[in-house]
């Protein structure tokens, strides 16, 4: 993993800017019949602005752990006190906004196959808006975090009150869980999946606590084998189901929020923990250390599909409407989509690997006993 830095950072948001760009003046009308070349200056622009963004990246500085300043403190010194000010929730603006792009090209290839007043055409377009609106929705439903978030903020506005519980526990290794069961037909196997920090308390009892498979894995490269205080909310009997939790390192106050199930929150909570402990504000904080986005697996893939995406739809942009024929326009179209949502399927597909090469994960496989 490489760290993100003003120029990855400014880089990435002129790619994401470009071909906002190219796909708003597909909807702006021109007086001058085609070729259109601010079209084609500004997906020129996307292109090269993403193969300076991969250099970037690939240039950026490695995460690792930080060093210390000075020699580590001795086992008996003064434990650090408990941050009341706990790190903002934030929001990968970046990726949000990639997402809706790719969401919306189809809406924009239709447009532009679009011939004048075509009533095919403006029925095909019609139905991709209504496809598009309600896989945005779906989408938005399934990657909702706000109840999550909500959770989390009762535990930060505990912290800055003046009281949580907390424990004291040692980082392990982020956990890739893969657990077996029996699947929907005969002599079928479901695997599904879990990601978590793995913490261990003073009696050696695993605390897991679950958060963004991204941020985990950065987690992993700058807490392993940290020690530090692991915080519940003061409010945990009011919060249903999973609960928020904070591991703040002694190191340098490196803290990641996430949820823990109930029976870990419980346990640690109510019997190691007898009572709340306070918080201190002159201790400092700092969020999980972000990285520069590309990989080349994930981001090549969805490169190239937009590439032959942009290819493909060029004739649709340097010849004149009156002259390209919707048997051309609306095929093009058609293997231009197929090919961006290639490009993002398959790329999708290999982010799972790619975070489990960006730093050492522990994996462990369960069964379920039935099939045992």
């Amino acid at each position: 993993m490489r760290r993100s830095t003003l120029l990855t950072r400014a880089l990435g948001t002129c790619v994401l800017a470009a071909t906002a760009t190219a796909m708003a003046l597909v909807y702006v009308r021109s007086t001058k019949p085609a070729p259109r070349l601010d079209l084609v200056a500004t997906l020129a622009a996307a292109v090269v602005l993403t193969a300076a963004w991969a250099l970037a990246c690939r240039s950026a500085p490695p995460l690792t752990a930080p060093t210390p300043a000075s020699p580590a403190p001795a086992r008996d010194a003064a434990t650090p006190p408990i941050p009341s000010r706990l790190p903002a929730l934030t929001r990968d603006f970046g990726r949000a906004t990639g997402t809706v792009l790719i969401l919306l090209a189809p809406v924009t290839l239709a447009r532009l196959a679009m011939r004048g007043s075509d009533l095919f055409g403006a029925i095909l377009y019609l139905l991709v808006i209504v496809i598009t609106y309600k896989a945005v929705r779906a989408l938005s439903k399934a990657t909702s975090q706000r109840g999550d978030r909500a959770k989390l903020r009762v535990l930060i506005k505990d912290a800055a009150e003046g009281e949580v519980y907390a424990i004291r526990v040692r980082a392990g290794r982020p956990l890739h869980l893969r657990y077996h069961e029996r699947g929907d037909g005969p002599g079928k196997l479901r695997t599904t999946y879990d990601n978590c920090l793995a913490l261990f308390d003073a009696r050696g009892r695993e605390v897991p606590l679950i958060a963004d498979r991204a941020e985990l894995a950065r987690a992993g490269a700058v807490l392993a084998d940290s020690e530090g205080w692991l915080l519940f909310a003061l409010r945990h009997k009011l919060i249903e189901e999973m609960q928020p939790a904070a591991f703040v390192a002694d190191r340098d106050g490196t803290t990641l929020l996430g949820l823990t199930p109930p029976d870990s929150s419980y346990r640690t909570a109510t019997a190691t923990a007898q009572k709340p402990l306070p918080t201190s504000r002159d201790r400092a904080t700092r969020p999980v250390p972000r990285v520069a986005k590309f990989r080349l697996p994930v981001h090549g893939q969805i490169a190239a599909g937009a590439l032959v995406a942009a290819l493909l739809y060029l004739p649709m942009v340097l010849i004149d409407r009156s002259e390209l024929s919707g048997l051309i326009a609306y095929p093009l179209a058609l293997l231009a989509g197929a090919a961006l949502a290639t490009g993002v399927l398959r790329g999708v597909g290999e982010t799972m690997d790619c975070l489990l090469k960006d730093t050492e994960w522990s994996v462990r496989e369960e069964w379920d006993p039935e099939i045992v």
